[in-house]
């Protein structure tokens, strides 16, 4: 949650802990047994909800696992929004991104279950994909906005958008590879810098 966010009401953060117990049951178990002999209702059992509640939160046992974050999009997009104008689009990409990716050091155990998952589960990486392509249209449709051009014929805010993930992810695989023995900021910092120096070489 960005400090502009309003404080959550009791019952909200209750929705939130539940939602947040389901995805984190269901990728665990993904990585320990394989996703194909996980069910919703050991998912379920493990946190002491009903089947329905789970169905509440999400469509289907594979969302929980690639599309656990309910608002990333959103917050992301308007963070590029209200980005100081001063800022260039490829920066204020940078800031958005790395604002959601703020945390990542302490849960950098879920970021190396869900990439262990979707290595010994396959099938999963369509929606995992499709859950980061609706992000990446957020982005290409708030760069457009930002830089006043058409998000549908214009290329600039789809190249800037794509390759601002393809960063973001290239830093969060590269830390996990190195057994994070550098801090994820300093990788994902030195992404983008090479993104503004032209990747050359």
């Amino acid at each position: 949650m960005s400090t502009a966010d309003p404080p959550l009401g009791l019952r909200e953060r209750k929705k939130r802990a539940t939602r947040d117990a389901l995805a984190d049951t269901a990728l665990r178990m993904a990585a320990d047994r394989g996703f194909e002999n996980v069910t919703v209702e050991a998912v379920t059992d493990a946190v002491g909800v009903s089947v329905r509640t789970f169905f509440n939160y999400f469509p289907c046992l594979e969302d929980a696992i690639t599309r656990p974050a309910q608002d990333h999009a959103e917050r992301t997009r308007r963070a590029v929004l209200d980005a100081p104008a001063e800022l260039t689009a490829l920066i204020a990409l940078r800031e958005a991104i790395g604002q959601e990716l703020a945390h990542i050091e302490e849960d950098h155990e879920r970021w190396e279950l869900q990439m262990t998952v979707l290595r010994t589960s396959p099938s999963l990486l369509s929606g995992f994909l499709a859950a980061r392509g609706a992000d990446e249209r957020a982005l290409i449709a708030a760069v457009a906005e930002r830089t006043d051009q058409d998000p549908e014929s214009d290329l600039h805010p789809r190249l800037l958008a794509h390759v601002a993930i393809a960063a973001a992810r290239a830093a969060v695989e590269l830390w996990v590879a190195s057994g994070r023995t550098r801090t994820f900021q300093s990788i994902y910092h030195e992404a983008f810098a090479s993104l503004a120096a032209g990747l050359n070489g």
